[in-house]
């Protein structure tokens, strides 16, 4: 027997047939490009290691030129029971056929916060309480290396800028060094150079990759005094990723190996690797940002991805991370290990946007809460 509102439907479509608009010249001799676009405003009250309670309002937006990977722009508005204010701003947007590539970072912050000294031996109980300012631009350009292919040459400029830092020990006594360390530890100090870039991205969506898909990328950073350094130093970035299939539902097995070389004793302490200070602040889940400092930090990461769901809106993820960094008088310290699980709550099927909350476990009792917008990774 047939559905009736089927019947009904097919009536109403037979009385009053739509009409469709007359293909202009353009639409006859080329076919549209369908574009993603997706706003995702996400506010949230949590609870973090380096924050404890806070309320933010992150705002992504995704969007897809023509035969391009997915543009991921996120604007971030952050206020902490620790009185820090951040307002950031990050994202890769890609322009028509993948042709270049505009990255971007900037960030706004008041941020009272502890550091712990140089290499990963630094002990917990070893805090110091520091608070500053930090204006931060960071902006690249990369152009496709050939007509095709995911090979990218670029550069950029990069600025940090921070004034009325402020590093106090547990008995409140003003430093002016920190691990014997002197540059940046008080007053102000102002990193500025160029930066020259190879990259290799061969993910469609940053906020979700693939299985078969990976990443790679090398920077070279030189701060000058004639672009307002306070001293002229060098900075070396490694980052490189690999995503494979993990059975036949769509699991995926993720690897992350990331690693940050500066040279000499010339960079500011604020600006020394540290953990939880890349890009998108996503380093060292298990432990609080600024952790682990150094004048050199090597960190890898392992994630397990799998779906709770066939529909894809609910998945659950297991990872495993490590990192090492260098006290320059000592060398490398330990390798500090920390691991957890989390989930992955679909936010836009269209966009594949995901809300990442983890929870991890690192050494001395280190422990929270962790929160994305997209996989970590």
């Amino acid at each position: 027997m047939p559905h009736p509102t089927r019947d009904v439907g097919d009536l109403a479509r037979q009385l009053f047939p739509r009409r469709h608009p007359k293909p202009s010249a353009a639409d006859s001799t080329q076919p549209r490009q369908v574009k993603t676009h997706s706003l995702v405003p996400l506010p949230a009250v949590a609870y973090t290691l380096e924050a404890r309670f806070l309320a933010t309002l992150t705002t992504s937006y995704t969007f897809q030129r023509p035969l391009a990977n997915l543009s991921a722009l996120s604007a971030t508005l952050t206020y902490t029971q620790n009185q820090q204010l951040i307002l950031a701003f990050n994202g890769p947007l890609w322009t028509s056929h993948n042709r270049s590539l505009w990255l971007a970072d900037y960030r706004l912050l008041h941020y009272p916060q502890q550091t712990y000294g140089l290499g990963s031996n630094a002990s917990i109980h070893d805090a110091i309480g520091m608070d500053y300012n930090l204006l931060r631009i960071h902006q690249s350009y990369y152009h496709q290396a050939g007509k095709t292919g995911s090979l990218y040459i670029g550069g950029g400029y990069f600025f940090d800028t921070r004034w009325n830092i402020v590093s106090v020990d547990g008995n409140g006594r003003s430093l002016s060094q920190i691990s014997g360390y002197q540059p940046g530890v008080s007053g102000r100090s102002t990193s500025s150079g160029l930066v020259v870039s190879v990259l290799r991205d061969a993910r469609a969506n940053q906020l979700h990759p693939a299985a078969g898909e990976s990443y790679l990328f090398l920077a070279l950073r030189a701060n000058v005094q004639a672009l307002g350094s306070d001293a002229s130093y060098r900075l070396l970035q490694v980052d490189t990723r690999r995503y494979l299939a993990a059975g036949s539902h769509g699991n995926v097995l993720a690897f992350w190996l990331y690693g940050d070389f500066t040279t000499g004793q010339a960079a500011p302490y604020l600006d020394l690797p540290a953990t939880g200070w890349d890009t998108y602040s996503v380093t060292g889940r298990g432990y609080i940002q600024g952790r682990f400092r150094g004048t050199s930090l090597v960190y890898g990461e392992a994630e397990y991805r799998f779906n709770l769901t066939r529909s894809r809106i609910l998945g659950g993820v297991v990872f495993v991370n490590s990192e090492s960094a260098r006290n320059p008088s000592t060398g490398y310290g330990r390798v500090a290990p920390a691991a957890g699980t989390g989930l992955r709550i679909c936010l836009s099927k269209k966009a594949s946007t995901y809300l990442a909350v983890d929870y991890a476990w690192g050494i001395q009792g280190s422990q929270g809460v962790f929160f994305n917008l997209g996989d970590v990774f």
